[in-house]
């Protein structure tokens, strides 16, 4: 999770930052650090972003961009 692809499926699910910290029981200053590229890019604060964006139904690979999960 990098603070650039955090900030774009922020954007695209329509979720301000206080949504995004709510709903991955974050601090809104730690969402806001992050974005900004001042907090860790290891760990609990992207796992938890990024168990948030799962939770919404985005599905992320490693090397390829975020996408909508969808039914088989």
């Amino acid at each position: 999770m990098t603070p650039e692809r955090c900030r774009f499926l922020r954007r695209q699910l329509g979720w301000s930052q206080e949504a995004l910290a709510e709903k991955a029981t974050l601090s809104v200053s730690a969402v806001r650090s992050f974005e900004l590229g001042r907090g860790s890019s290891r760990g609990y604060v992207p796992g938890s972003l990024r168990r948030a964006f799962e939770a919404a139904g985005v599905r992320m690979d490693s090397d390829e961009a975020p996408r909508t999960a969808t039914a088989d």
